[in-house]
């Protein structure tokens, strides 16, 4: 059960940093949503969620009172860095999970669409499964953009899928301006033979908004794991 809002789980950061409620707040908040609340494991939310942040200021200096405070845009890079880290670190402790997924969704009319699009590819089974099985369905990926509610920038004929390997070299491009590319399938598997993989989708030929959300695939130990667990 990882999906916003949030995953499964308790979280406490803490900070000797002096900073007031409202601020602490307000940096959490943002944090948080780039961070927990951008991580699916299986698409199910739970009741039972918890991240804190806590600030004893044990560290002296001015307090960071709101976003005007010398120190506010500093720590709140800080916080929503670690918290990234710990919610990566979530995702790669999947149930049964073999694979870890950033999925980047560029040139949104909005950061909104730009993560609902990324958050419908993040919990599509078809998606999941296919990564599992090293297939590089490009197709499942371009059906759940396409039905992502709320969406209305999605423009077919400029939208482009890639996958982009972990180790630096060549994006592979599998859907160019809606057009389907001569995908060297070899070269695919061998990228999906990794642990890490990256997706880029870009919605448009127009600078926008973008979107990370981080996922893993579905695979046998999964369905195994949820089919013997009793409540």
């Amino acid at each position: 059960m990882i999906h916003p809002n949030m995953a499964t789980l308790l979280g406490i950061m803490c900070t000797d940093a002096p900073i007031s409620p409202a601020a602490l707040s307000s940096l959490l908040s943002s944090a948080v949503e780039k961070s927990f609340n951008s991580i699916s494991i299986d698409g199910d939310t739970s009741t039972n969620d918890t991240v804190a942040l806590l600030a004893n200021g044990a560290a002296g200096g001015p307090t960071i009172s709101d976003q005007r405070s010398p120190g506010f845009n500093e720590m709140q890079q800080i916080l929503t860095t670690f918290a990234e880290d710990l919610a990566k670190l979530v995702v790669r402790d999947g149930e049964g999970a073999t694979k870890f997924v950033t999925i980047k969704v560029t040139n949104a009319r909005s950061y909104g669409d730009a993560k609902r699009v990324a958050s419908t590819i993040a919990r599509s089974p078809l998606v999941k499964t296919a990564l599992y099985g090293k297939d590089a369905n490009w197709g499942r990926i371009l059906c759940a953009t396409g039905y992502a509610e709320g969406v209305e920038g999605v423009i077919p004929s400029e939208t482009s899928v890639s996958f982009i390997p972990t180790d630096g070299s060549e994006e592979l491009k599998l859907l160019v301006n809606g057009e389907p590319q001569n995908v060297d399938e070899e070269r695919a598997a061998e990228i999906l033979q990794a642990e890490d993989l990256d997706i880029l989708v870009k919605l448009s030929n127009q600078q926008g908004e973008e979107a990370v959300y981080w996922t893993c695939d579905f695979s046998h130990e999964y369905v195994t794991i949820n089919g013997d667990y009793r409540t």
